[in-house]
């Protein structure tokens, strides 16, 4: 399952890499966005002990730090949440579905097999959902990109991860900001995200839907 899951999410790299090229390819500070995406939300090297400990750090940081940065922290454990079982469920459908007879054939997964398994994955809300948590995620790392002393608002944050093992989330936030700070005006892409992977959803479920 692991390995179709990565799949998975090699595949929606690889499409949002062409999806965005305009902005990954032509505007400055984006074209490690999809690194990002891969490495430190969907992928990263300690997952399994990341996820563990997402609920442990948000019910210490209730008390840390205030509402408006709990919350947005709140809103990156739950992205990566909805994205580990949208994937996982695509993943599900894959094994149930073309490669049933061989798991070992994902390569040969034609981008019509892998909308069809997204589709029947289902979970159309969690995926609108999953679009507008990345938007919210992206604008909150942008703007603690443009705080004067971000190192003194983490510091806290630090704290309560090392008390729960949950350093690794803590530096998918500062790995958010670092790439934040080369980019210009996050708004555009958060706009074009937002309409273009809506359209995307809406498209596969009218057309699977059929």
């Amino acid at each position: 399952m692991e390995t179709i899951r990565q799949v998975v999410v090699h595949r929606m790299i690889e499409r949002l890499q062409s999806d965005y090229g305009d902005f990954i390819e032509g505007v400055k500070g984006f074209s490690t966005i999809p690194e990002f995406f891969r490495d430190y939300l969907y992928s990263p090297p300690n997952k399994e002990k990341r996820d563990a400990t997402l609920e442990q750090l948000y019910g210490k940081l209730k008390s840390i730090t205030g509402p408006e940065m709990t919350e947005n922290i709140h809103k990156l454990i739950l992205l990566i949440q909805i994205s580990d079982d949208l994937d996982r469920s695509t993943a599900k459908a894959l094994l149930d579905g073309p490669l049933k007879n061989d798991p070992s054939a994902h390569a040969t997964i034609s981008d019509d097999e892998m909308e069809e398994a997204i589709f029947r994955a289902g979970g159309y809300e969690n995926r609108i959902k999953q679009i507008e948590l990345i938007c919210e995620t992206l604008s909150f790392f942008f703007a603690l990109s443009k705080l004067p002393f971000i190192k003194l608002v983490m510091a806290p944050i630090k704290v309560a991860a090392s008390l729960v093992g949950a350093e690794d989330l803590v530096g998918t936030m500062e790995k958010g900001y670092e790439i934040s700070r080369e980019i210009k005006d996050m708004k555009p892409f958060v706009q074009a995200f937002r309409e273009r992977e809506t359209a995307y959803v809406e498209r596969l479920w009218a057309r699977s839907a059929r």
